[in-house]
This record gives structure tokens, C-alpha cells and sequence, in this order.
């Protein structure tokens, strides 16, 4: 184990380790706060569905300025001013009272984690040798499943859904994850302020939008797919918690989570390697066909077995899509512009904002005795995500025949 310590630049161990710490916590109180806001505030659905839905919203612009602040002043500045105000903003979802506080503080939730959590990964770039880049990537990747397995087993424990008592003990997590990132690294601040960015703008984004088309309808798509993956902290966070055809509702929802976490950790690298070996929009495709079918599962499950069995497909679907937009992303952006693509793929959160309040409005409309229509209409969405794929691909071979001919 010493060895293993070794091996690594200090700022890997306080990363990897505080992640798998401070997600834990996260995922203890976080993934709740809907059931909390619907059953014990009385806060109605749509509105509830905009609360949680703003975070993505102001992470995905947020991140813009982040980056910047990160080349003027540095990574660990801005990395410590982040998990400091991020665990102020979990106290205070533990003294909230009214609608407007917590739609104030799930803004700075998503604001927060669109500075730390970007910043963090650069960080573990500068530090580590690209041959081994991968490995500690994985590593942390596993560290937020393993934490997003234990977090909402101890939360149903805590009683989350019913008092917010929780969030001090995930505010004081990420308060001592701070002061550990502070008190360790601080010594390294001059080697961790360096490291090439990913330079972007919205402005340019916009521009590479207008110009290649191919991005654009992959873009598209990718956004209806976020507005689908968002429903299971949200739409089916509520409809599990209150629909009266589960018993233990809220324990329910917990297995829910955890079968997500510890199917990516078991599938993660099986799925990866298997669909690797296609186009990157089939596989897009692919994926979000399972997105769409694991919501229709949750709209006609009526005991837990179906609803573990629909969370699987979507878990799949995530493990794809993720992976794939990534490779896609690659393949389509030149050396010189590969940021300014970076940064245009941040709009797709734009769908993981709008999908919140969608699914409150169909439970508004429908009401958690009707799952089938709710998640029938969240399906019909989602499908609406293939024909980009399918005409991003057309355009894409054709662009690459056109190349051919002339080359």
C-alpha cells in the first residue's frame, strides 16, 4: 500500500480519495431532495422539476468563466474557493425554508461543481504522465460509483426525504475535503498552475455550431438524450416516492440508485470495449434506444423487479452515450479547434435543465397514479433523439466520400 502512495503525485491520492468521500455524502442527501421538496414542502411537481433542473443550467455557462478564472489565477484558488462555497451551499439546503432558497442554492450547487469538478480533472492531468492518465481517470470514476453505491443506503437511514438534517453531514464533507485539498496541495500550487486548457467561448461554440453540421444534429440529439437521463433524479425520484402502487416508496428509490452505481461499476468496461467497435452514432443510436426503453419500463413496472430490470437498460444507455459522444467528439474535432468543440459539447445540458421541469409538468398533468402516461410521453421524447444521429451520420459519410473522391 505504501508503494501503491508512492507512486502517485499527492493531488491523485486527495482527488481520488476525497471523491469517493465526498460522493457518498453527495448521494446521501442530493438525490432525495425532490421527494423532500414534493412530500414535506408541498411544492408542486413542474416547480420542483425547475429547482433541480436550474443546477445544469447554470453549471454548463458557469463552466465557461471557471475555466477561465482557472488560467488567470490558477487551478487550486479556484478548485478551494469552489468546495469551500459548495459546502456553505449544502448547510444551507439544511436551513432552507422557502421555494426561491433552494432554487438560489441548487444554482450554486451546479455552479460550484462546474468549477471544481472540471478544474479537479485538469488538475489530475497536469500531474500525471499520459500513460497513466487513464488509470487514475478510471480510478476516480470508480471512486464516484463506489460512492453513489453507499450514499443513498446510509441517506434512507438518515431519513433524507423527510428532514434536511443530512446536508450538515455533506456540508462538513466537503468542507474537510477542502481544507485537505488546501493544507496538502498547497505546497504544489505553482507546479498545478500550469497545464494546457481547452481555450473556448460561447461565442465560438456558436460559431462551429452554424458551420458543421454534423456537430450540430449529434448535438441535438444529445441534448434530447440529457433530457431523458435527467428523469431519474427527479420524474422518477417523485413518482417512486409518492405513487401509491409501491410500498417503501423511498427505500425503493434508494435501490434504484444503487443498482445504477453498481451496474456501471460491473458493465462500465464490457460495454466499452463491445461498442467500441461500431460507428460512433450507431452506438449513439443504440444507446439512446435503451434510455427510451428503460423510461417506458418505469411508466409499466408495478413491482421492483421490473423497475431494477428498466434501470439496467438506462444505466446501459448512460455508459454508452457518455463514452461514445466522447469518441465522436474526437473523431470530428480538428487539433486546432478541439476546445472550442469541447465547449460547444456543454450545451447538451441545456436537456439535462429542461428535462426536470418536463417530467414535473407530466406529473402535474397526469399524476403519480398514471406512470404510463408520464413515462409514455418521456419515451416519445427520447425517440425523438434517433433521426439526429441517423441524419448526423448520413451527412458524416458523406462528407468522408466527398474527401475520398477528391483525395
Amino acid at each position: 500500500m505504501s508503494g501503491f502512495f508512492s507512486k502517485w503525485h499527492p493531488a491523485v491520492i486527495v482527488i481520488v480519495s476525497g471523491t469517493l468521500f465526498t460522493r457518498a455524502a453527495f448521494f446521501m442527501t442530493m438525490p432525495f431532495l425532490a421527494i423532500y421538496l414534493y412530500s414535506e414542502k408541498g411544492i408542486e411537481p413542474a416547480m420542483v422539476g425547475l429547482i433541480i433542473g436550474v443546477s445544469a443550467l447554470t453549471g454548463t455557462f458557469g463552466g465557461f468563466f471557471g475555466g477561465y478564472l482557472s488560467d488567470r489565477i490558477g487551478r487550486l484558488p479556484v478548485m478551494t474557493a469552489a468546495i469551500f462555497t459548495w459546502s456553505a451551499v449544502f448547510a444551507g439546503f439544511a436551513i432552507a425554508e422557502h421555494v426561491w432558497h433552494f432554487f438560489l442554492l441548487n444554482m450554486l450547487n451546479g455552479l460550484c461543481r462546474s468549477w471544481f469538478e472540471p478544474i479537479s480533472r485538469a488538475l489530475l492531468a497536469d500531474v500525471t504522465t499520459k500513460e497513466n492518465r487513464l488509470r487514475v481517470f478510471n480510478a476516480r470514476y470508480f471512486a464516484i460509483n463506489v460512492g453513489a453505491a453507499i450514499g443513498p443506503l446510509v441517506g434512507t437511514q438518515l431519513g433524507t426525504t423527510s428532514s434536511m438534517t443530512a446536508f450538515y453531514i455533506t456540508s462538513l464533507a466537503y468542507l474537510l475535503y477542502g481544507i485537505v485539498i488546501f493544507g496538502t496541495l498547497r505546497g504544489y500550487s505553482s507546479s498545478l498552475s500550469g497545464g494546457e486548457e481547452r481555450k473556448f467561448s460561447i461565442k465560438s461554440a456558436l460559431t462551429v455550431l452554424s458551420k458543421d453540421k454534423v456537430l450540430a444534429f449529434f448535438l441535438i440529439g444529445n441534448t434530447i438524450v440529457m433530457m431523458a437521463e435527467s428523469q431519474m433524479d427527479t420524474t422518477l425520484a417523485q413518482y417512486i416516492g409518492n405513487a401509491p402502487q409501491f410500498e417503501n416508496g423511498i427505500k425503493l428509490f434508494a435501490y434504484l440508485v444503487v443498482t445504477n452505481a453498481v451496474t456501471v461499476l460491473i458493465l462500465q468496461y464490457p460495454v466499452t470495449n463491445y461498442v467500441k467497435r461500431f460507428q460512433p452514432m450507431n452506438a449513439l443510436r443504440f444507446g439512446s434506444f435503451a434510455f427510451s426503453l428503460a423510461l417506458l419500463g418505469f411508466g409499466l413496472s408495478t413491482n421492483w423487479v421490473f423497475l431494477v430490470v428498466s434501470m439496467v437498460f438506462l444505466t446501459v444507455g448512460e455508459i454508452i452515450v457518455f463514452v461514445m459522444s466522447d469518441v465522436l467528439l474526437d473523431d470530428l474535432a480538428p487539433d486546432h479547434m478541439r476546445g472550442t468543440y469541447f465547449g460547444a459539447m456543454s450545451f447538451r445540458s441545456i436537456g439535462f435543465s429542461a428535462g426536470p421541469w418536463i417530467g414535473g409538468v407530466l406529473l402535474s398533468t397526469f399524476g403519480f397514479e398514471q406512470g404510463f402516461y408520464v413515462f409514455g410521453c418521456l419515451t416519445l421524447i427520447s425517440l425523438t433523439a434517433l433521426p439526429f444521429f441517423q441524419y448526423g451520420e448520413v451527412i458524416r459519410k458523406n462528407v468522408a466520400r466527398s474527401h475520398s473522391v477528391f483525395t
